[in-house]
């Protein structure tokens, strides 16, 4: 199995590199950043290098590549990075940490993060591109879409649907039955008992919306 460049020099990539540590089918080989943000030529003692070099020094016939960019605090970024891996050339692997409880009847695209401790429920679906941090629940026949971040310690009952760009907060709930439609944001410790809207911004227990984010997405600086 070929050996794995992570685009991104961020706390989520330091994350992956320790929890990948010990995975023997997901080998790291260097971290590609682009070059503002590129800090020295070594990060975490692999090699660090310009992301517009990765194809001539890394090429994608002996390397994959993971792109861990465009987190929750520009969430419309993550599409964006997840395009530049693609157009490089490169396999986009996904990544399941070795302590993740997940279904084989789940059905997945390319460049997901799940770390562990989570539970993945039986005959789901995602896109591509999310991320689901640790201690995660999420339930049976979910339909999870693109691009979405799933905070830490949240739940997600059964035949739950997450659209396209949205973040679901830390220990956030939501139960089953819920359509949470594209780009919402879910805040940290909600409790969802309706479907949301496009666009909204929803917290609470139970949680209600506060507002929109129609133009400028979902922004958590």
């Amino acid at each position: 199995m070929k050996e794995i460049i992570v685009y991104g020099n961020s706390v989520l990539s330091k994350m992956l590199y320790l929890d990948a540590r010990n995975n023997d089918d997901f080998r790291i080989a260097c971290f590609a950043a682009d070059k503002q943000y590129l800090r020295g030529d070594s990060f975490l003692g692999l090699p660090q290098i310009d992301f517009d070099s990765a194809a001539e020094l890394y090429p994608p016939s002996k390397y994959d590549m993971i792109a861990v960019l465009g987190g929750y605090s520009d969430m419309r970024n993550r599409e964006k990075y997840y395009l530049k891996a693609k157009d490089k050339g490169y396999n986009l692997r996904n990544y399941i940490g070795s302590n993740v409880d997940i279904n084989s009847m789940v059905q997945m695209g390319d460049n997901n993060i799940i770390f562990g401790p989570s539970h993945i429920g039986f005959d789901g679906a995602m896109g591509y591109n999310n991320i689901i941090r640790q201690n995660v629940y999420l339930g049976h026949n979910f339909n999870i879409g693109n691009n979405v971040f799933i905070g830490a310690g949240s739940n997600i009952g059964g035949y739950g649907v997450i659209g396209d760009t949205s973040y679901i907060g830390l220990g956030s709930t939501i139960i089953n039955n819920i359509k949470v439609e594209k780009e919402s944001l879910i805040g940290a410790g909600s409790v969802v008992i309706n479907d949301t809207q496009p666009f909204s911004k929803n917290v609470g227990n139970p949680a209600h919306i506060i507002g929109y984010h129609t133009e400028e997405g979902i922004k958590m600086k």
